[in-house]
Formats: C-alpha cells, sequence, structure tokens
C-alpha cells in the first residue's frame, strides 16, 4: 500500500504510537467510560435536556429555558466530576501531549534540516519579514 519508504517508516511509527501505554490507557478509560451506565445515563439526560433548551429558546420560553439552562449546568458538573469522567479526561489530556510531543519533533526535526513552516510566523526567507531581514511584517500562516 505505501511505496514510499518514509510513508513504510511512518505506518510502523504509527503503530509503536498505537500500541505504547498511553494508548492502551486511553482505550481502557474510553471503553469504561462507553460501559458505564450511570455515565451513559446522564449524558442521555444532558442530550434530552439540550434538546428542550434548543426548542425553549426559538419559542422564547425565558423562564423554561433559564431552568434548563441551570438544569444542564448541573447535569454537566456532575458528569464532568464522576471519578470515571475524570480519568478519560485525564487519559484525553494524555494522549494529545503525546501527539502534539509528536508533531513537534517532527517538525523540529524537518525544519532543521529544511526551511519548513511550523506554524505562526515563518521560519525564515523573503515575504515573512522574519531572518532575511527585509523589513516586511511578519505573516502569520494557517
Amino acid at each position: 500500500m505505501l511505496e514510499h519508504p518514509v510513508l513504510k517508516s511512518a505506518e510502523l511509527f504509527a503503530e509503536k504510537v498505537r500500541t505504547s501505554s498511553e494508548v492502551e490507557r486511553f482505550h481502557i478509560a474510553e471503553q469504561q467510560v462507553n460501559n458505564s451506565q450511570s455515565v451513559q445515563n446522564l449524558i442521555e439526560t444532558i442530550k434530552k435536556k439540550q434538546k428542550e433548551l434548543v426548542h425553549a429558546k426559538h419559542y422564547e420560553k425565558t423562564v423554561y429555558r433559564m431552568q434548563l439552562e441551570k438544569e444542564l449546568d448541573e447535569l454537566n458538573d456532575r458528569l464532568d466530576h464522576m471519578p470515571i469522567v475524570l480519568e478519560y479526561q485525564q487519559r484525553q489530556v494524555e494522549m494529545n501531549e503525546l501527539l502534539q510531543m509528536i508533531q513537534q519533533v517532527i517538525a523540529q526535526t524537518v525544519s532543521g534540516k529544511l526551511e519548513v513552516e511550523t506554524g505562526g510566523v515563518v521560519a525564515s526567507g523573503c515575504g515573512s519579514g522574519g531572518a532575511c531581514g527585509c523589513g516586511n511584517k511578519h505573516k502569520k500562516t494557517g
């Protein structure tokens, strides 16, 4: 499927990430949340209340809208403080940090050899106002 050697290496690397302890812990926490009847019931209740809130706003039922907003705040607070949900959220943060570090290492490694944009201000070159010193204002990318 992947002919280019870099793509083959990327596929092997992706497999290493997929089998890492961080990913494994994330999937376990995700399964626990998905299999928790109390969490799923609470999520379902929140979804119903959100639909009711949309209707209350549409039909300009101010008092009912305010009541629903209060109920939703309380339901979301209950959900956010459930230990199983807190664990899942922590695992999401860890996964995100891992993926960001991987992206950063790749970008820095590649940009160390080539002039590649890594987000924000263009690293160098004419037109960016960066390292070339031409005096143009910095242009943001992305």
